[in-house]
């Protein structure tokens, strides 16, 4: 695995307004992802990992600090710019998967193809080629409302990859999977992790960070804990799905990965 560099933040804060209240939902983040992590974001409710990662990704101003994207001063530059990264870049996939509702599996995947200004012969093969990773080549004429919630998200991992992607970007992608779906999605994001691409995925489900190399554990808008595990565990860890629930209170520890020593 390479040593460099992919996203780095120095001294981040992030604070909204309302009304008369300043609300400070980042505070003091200093992270360096490096090129080929398989990075998780983890926290209870409202701890601001999603606030975090569309700040890391271009789509939410710092109020203070400095990110840099392979090195480059990643809010120095245009919001337009920014925008052209993240279309040649990054690899999208969210909780909730959206769609264009009127075409099939092949037009969704390959429209943000044309946006590039790629040929017909080109963009077939690249569908081809991303739902043989995912295992969906047979459903490349379905409609995607026609998919189940498992099969759908699978399709928006080949949509994220059919770019070829230096980054991929998963905001809580088994949100709404059951367990089985949840580790076959998460299995396909680590073969692809294998091949190079970075992968940063939040999640608040205790069970998916035996996937990860690198490991941020976040509580009241601070990483509290930065960790790689000595090895990929196998095990899940006490069988939970999802911090709310259960043991919640386990994950408001601040040593809450060293205690668990994987």
């Amino acid at each position: 695995m390479e040593n460099k560099s992919h996203i780095k933040t120095d001294k981040l804060f992030k604070s909204f307004t309302v009304g008369s209240e300043t609300i400070e939902v980042l505070k003091d983040i200093n992270i360096d992802i490096k090129v080929g992590d398989f990075t998780i974001i983890f926290g209870p409710s409202g701890c601001g990992k999603s606030t975090m990662l569309h700040t890391l990704i271009g789509l939410e101003q710092p109020s203070v600090g400095k990110i840099y994207v392979e090195n480059q001063d990643f809010y120095s530059i245009t919001e337009d710019e920014r925008a052209m990264y993240r279309r040649h870049r990054i690899g999208m996939i969210y909780q909730q998967p959206l769609w264009i509702g009127a075409l099939d599996i092949f037009n969704n995947l390959v429209f943000s193809l044309h946006l590039l200004n790629y040929n017909r012969q080109v963009m077939e093969q690249k569908a081809k080629t991303v739902l043989g990773i995912v295992k969906m080549e047979d459903k490349i004429h379905y409609r995607p409302l026609e998919l189940s919630s498992g099969q759908q998200q699978k399709i928006s991992l080949a949509r994220a990859l059919i770019i070829d992607p230096s980054i991929i970007v998963a905001d809580e992608p088994t949100g709404n999977l059951d367990t089985n779906s949840g580790v076959e999605l998460l299995e396909t994001l680590l073969e692809v992790n294998k091949k190079g691409i970075t992968i940063i995925m939040v999640t608040h489900d205790l069970e998916y960070l035996r996937y990860a190399n690198r490991i941020f554990h976040m509580i009241d808008g601070r990483v509290v804990e930065d960790y790689r595990p000595k090895r990929r565990f196998k095990q899940t860890i006490a069988g939970k799905r999802g911090v709310e629930g259960g043991n919640s209170s386990d994950v408001r520890d601040p040593q809450f990965l060293k205690k668990l020593n994987i």
